[in-house]
């Protein structure tokens, strides 16, 4: 596309009737005029360079010189809009341009030369601008032609697939990735774009990729542009953070701290987080108490992970979930002879984890009898297998969990009061999440991103009821409910933009209207006369209600988020 700024026309020209002579015409062209001949539609332009010319014809005047030939017909532009496409351009010879503005005078002309000159100066131009935009933004920029030869290959992909600009630029993309899994390629045969879509273009890369066919004037494809956002160190933190759920964590070669996998910035998770890294500095038992759902079993993951056992198993028995007669089984396994089968017999899942952990749930529902058999080994070292005699050296930590009070139940005799000592050396209560709704937003984001990458979509975002609704809610399933939630509503959402529509209904029905709660506050934070000490009490009571969520806190305080920022500014609240 041009603008007629473009283009430096030629001003100098005489407009003269057909009658004119040659001689005189040949006049003209050789003081340097060009000359312009207007008969009925068209316009025969003679310009300097046509001189030579004019001695090779017969005719006497202009009249008869274009009477039967169309050589010197121009073609004629408008400036009826400010854009010319190309191919308004095109013409069966190589005479110059007549110029005409909206009034139908013309303003000059231009020849196929100068045509050309401007082409290419506005190739220049064009190639400039997009080197830096494509060198600009801060994803990988691949642009390749209709054969799928690379043309642009920006610093971003360089870093990102550690392939130089100069090996792959002109060379086709197939010959350095596996054209099948090519996006790129797939967009020149459909012709379809692609938008925020997850890609593996190679087994260590995973990428989100928006990509469009690059069409040209006739709508045929001539290549393709695809955009590509690193999101590799994402996928591996959700690949961890679903092995953390299946209680198998990364190794500590994968993260460095693995505690930080435990989402929250609060005293209470900080305090749980601060006795868990001492105590797995150490081999004594552990007690983690707390209601279900709040991840003790993930802690203890975390625990085994960061200390010395961590490249030995980590094992779990679920004392609800197996029936009595079984437990026994479970943990000790049996010796041939015992039972039918194996004659060297079973090793119980305390000899599975040898030199590891084994992590022991629901512990206030192991039987009695079983106690006494696991405060024998945490006090021997050693256990007997059903069946058999002979004592088996194991060296297993022990932690459990439980969801009660074990104290009462040894107080009931039904917990043996020196297998409680023995396991509460160290104590964790994990708080449930009602009790550190402060780290519900954190907690969330993480769980948007993991669930976004599972089902392939762009990560949403939440709007300030939703996080309202979030942190005031009791979650009495805690952590795993809060999941589930998030998980919903990554399934129900489309637009983008995650609302109080898609949250589950007992969710949204206990929650305090925002609307509510706006017209309550904001009526007496836009008081004329307030105190500075009023109006941060409601800001502060503003942010605890909405855990320092600031869109949601500014929107329950019936302000925009530029004048909280501002108010907390003034007040030194940041």
């Amino acid at each position: 596309m041009f603008n007629f700024e473009h283009f430096s026309l030629n001003t100098q020209y005489i407009s003269i009737p057909a009658s004119t002579t040659i001689q005189e015409l040949t006049s003209y062209l050789q003081n340097g005029t060009a000359v312009i001949v207007g008969q009925s539609t068209d316009f025969h332009v003679f310009t300097p360079e046509d001189k030579e010319l004019m001695g090779c014809f017969s005719a006497q005047n202009i009249q008869a010189l274009i009477e039967h030939n169309r050589f010197f017909v121009s073609p004629v532009l408008r400036e009826s809009s400010d854009l010319l496409p190309l191919h308004a351009f095109k013409q069966e010879g190589n005479r110059p341009y007549l110029i005409m503005d909206k009034m139908g005078e013309i303003k000059g002309y231009f020849t196929c030369v100068q045509l050309l000159e401007i082409i290419h100066r506005e190739q220049q131009k064009w190639a400039a601008y997009f080197e830096v935009l494509a060198d600009t933004v801060t994803d990988a920029v691949t642009v390749v032609d209709r054969d799928g030869a690379v043309i642009c290959w920006n610093a971003v992909a360089e870093e990102l697939y550690q392939l130089p600009k100069d090996h792959i630029i002109g060379k086709r993309i197939g010959e350095h990735f596996d054209i099948e899994t090519l996006m790129v390629l797939k967009i020149l045969d459909e012709g379809r774009m692609i938008r925020n879509t997850y890609h593996r273009p190679r087994s260590d890369t995973h990428v989100l990729i928006n990509a469009s066919p690059i069409r040209n004037e006739e709508g045929q494809i001539i290549g393709g542009i695809a955009t590509e956002q690193d999101i590799t160190n994402l996928v591996r933190l959700n690949e961890q953070l679903t092995t953390v759920d299946a209680f198998g964590l990364p190794n500590k070669e994968q993260t460095e701290d693995l505690f930080t996998l435990i989402k929250g910035k609060g005293p209470a998770i900080g305090k749980v987080v601060q006795w868990a890294k001492k105590i797995a500095a150490t081999e004594t038992p552990v007690l983690l108490i707390g209601e279900s759902g709040v991840g003790k079993e993930q802690l203890a993951h975390i625990i085994h992970q960061s200390s010395s056992r961590s490249h030995q198993p980590f094992l779990t028995v679920h004392c609800g979930l197996i029936p009595a007669g079984l437990l026994e089984t479970e943990l000790f396994g049996y010796q041939g002879g015992a039972f039918s089968g194996s004659e060297s017999g079973q090793p119980g899942k305390l000899e599975l984890a040898k030199e590891g952990t084994l992590f022991i749930n629901e512990i206030e529902k192991l039987p009695v009898e079983l106690q006494a058999k696991l405060y024998l080994y945490l006090t021997q070292q050693t256990i007997v297998r059903p069946g058999g005699h002979q004592p088996i050296n194991v060296r297993t930590r022990i932690i459990v969990a439980t969801t009660e009070d074990l104290a009462s139940h040894v107080a009931s005799h039904e917990f043996r009061s020196d297998l409680y000592y023995a396991l509460n050396v160290v104590s964790i209560r994990i708080p449930p999440l009602r009790e550190r709704s402060e780290d519900i937003p954190a907690m969330v984001q993480m769980y948007v991103k993991q669930f976004a990458l599972q089902y392939q979509k762009p990560a949403p975002a939440l709007s300030p009821e939703v996080i309202l609704a979030m942190t005031q809610y009791a979650w009495p399933g805690n952590i795993q409910e809060l999941k589930n939630v998030i998980e919903r509503c990554l399934i129900l959402t489309d637009d983008g933009l995650i609302t109080l529509e898609h949250l589950p209904v007992t969710l949204q029905e206990k929650q305090p209207s925002l609307v509510h709660l706006e017209s309550e506050t904001s009526r007496e934070l836009l008081q004329e006369k307030m105190t500075e000490t009023n109006e941060m009490s409601f800001i502060e009571d503003a942010l605890r209600r909405t855990a320092g969520n600031k869109s949601a806190a500014a929107k329950l305080l019936g302000i925009s988020r530029g004048t909280l920022y501002n108010k907390m500014k003034e007040f030194e609240m940041e």
